[in-house]
């Protein structure tokens, strides 16, 4: 192909002006002022995608990969004028060349984190919704392969914990990352200041301060990023680890009792708790349902007998022990769900009550059992979620009960 003494000459003139410029070999100079496009999309195809309208990656570790290659020039970095400027230079050179190798490494620990504990969650959800679908339908107490199934959803919430911790060290990591990187731009700034330099040691020392200015603004991302990852996964966990325990205690009864009562959904509407018809019905690790099934329920210790139920608040839930085994799980679950929905602040009173007339012996005994009742109810409620805070447990007797009682109201 015929091409023109003045283009020969325009191209070869490029091909200088890139060589000084980048420092390449007259060859890939060349090249590169003939196909600059070809080549920068070999050498760095996030630049090449944005030339043609691609939107850029934002993912730290693609963005600090690209940004090695655009800095690999200080490698090359040097030789040292001789002066007292360029000896300076050189070792600031060396300390942002360790800065680098550290905030690569770092972004790449974040990549790693981020994608263990996104496929912790989906693991666990996943295990989750197979246990509530089982749940949903009814099954035994205790169901083997309910306990099977949610021993792997706790050990899928633990990778989501152990990618927490290891993200509250990264980010003392970046940090310190941070800090050193502040240090170097002060250090550059004052060798700026220093005499005796010559117009190459300046040159060389923009360079590190163009480097320096990078690395701080990929910092910066790389710990806005990793905050807010903390800050997620430590209200996730939260939340979930109370679904856990009420999935456990749900497990041990062999039935759906619900979300954890302390995750129900804040509603707007403030206006006070309707009158409910009473009920009469027959942070920590969670607690697996094999130990909820071999715990055994101490006695409660005894408090002070208030002489009648408590006036505050509304009966929310009756429970009438009038027979051996009384299921009364899912009513109240259900219950104090739904008056949680309307007053989220809402505490609650778990009275005691006993009949008050008969044979000393007999009222003795049936006093116990309501308060071991009283007790169990508590326990029921903190299984499900509630805040041991938000539960007061009280005694009384009525001459309306035949039998032991225990009454939970709202205030």
């Amino acid at each position: 192909m015929y091409i023109s003494g003045s283009a020969m000459a325009r191209s070869a003139l490029l091909a200088g002006i890139v060589s000084l410029v980048l420092g390449a070999t007259p060859a890939h100079a060349a090249e590169l002022a003939t196909h600059p496009l070809s080549i920068r999309a070999g050498d760095n195809a996030t630049d090449a995608a944005a030339d043609l309208g691609g939107a850029p990656s934002t993912d730290p570790s693609l963005a600090l990969a690209n940004a090695s290659v655009s800095t690999d020039s200080l490698s090359n970095f040097g030789p040292s004028s001789g002066t007292v400027v360029g000896n300076r230079a050189l070792e600031l050179r060396d300390e942002i060349l360790r800065l680098r190798a550290s905030v690569n490494l770092n972004s790449n620990e974040f990549a790693v984190l981020r994608a263990s504990g996104a496929a912790g969650a989906v693991q666990y959800h996943s295990t989750v919704a197979a246990i509530t679908a089982r749940l949903q339908n009814g099954t035994t107490r205790g169901n083997p392969i309910l306990l099977r199934q949610w021993e792997e959803a706790n050990s899928s919430l633990d990778e989501v914990t152990s990618s927490l911790a290891r993200l509250n060290g990264l980010e003392t990591a970046v940090d310190a990352d941070a800090s050193l990187a502040s240090y170097l731009l002060e250090s550059i700034q004052a060798a700026f200041q220093l005499s005796g330099a010559v117009d190459e040691d300046h040159d060389q020392l923009k360079l590190l301060r163009d480097e320096v200015s990078r690395m701080v603004v990929q910092l910066d991302y790389l710990r806005n990023q990793t905050t807010g990852d903390i800050q997620r996964q430590t209200s996730y966990l939260t939340t979930e680890r109370a679904n856990l325990q009420a999935l456990s205690f749900a497990i041990s009864r062999g039935e759906l009792l619900g979300n954890s009562l302390s995750n129900r959904p804040v509603i707007v509407n403030t206006s006070p708790v309707a009158s409910m018809p009473s009920g009469v019905v027959g942070g920590p690790a969670p607690m697996s349902p094999r130990d909820l099934m071999q715990e055994s329920v101490p006695a409660a210790a005894p408090v002070a007998n208030v002489g009648v139920a408590p006036s505050v608040g509304r009966l929310l839930v009756l429970i009438r022990y009038n027979q051996p085994n009384v299921e009364y799980e899912q009513q109240l679950s259900q219950a104090v769900g739904t008056a949680i929905e309307r007053r989220p602040n809402a505490e609650f009173s778990v009275v005691a009550v006993s009949p008050s007339s008969g044979d000393p012996a007999e009222l003795a005994k049936e006093e116990e059992s309501a308060r071991r009742n009283a007790e169990n109810v508590k326990r029921s409620l903190i299984q499900l979620g509630l805040s041991p805070s938000r539960i007061s447990v009280a005694n009384t007797q009525a001459q309306t009960a035949q039998s032991p009682e225990v009454h939970v109201y709202i205030r």
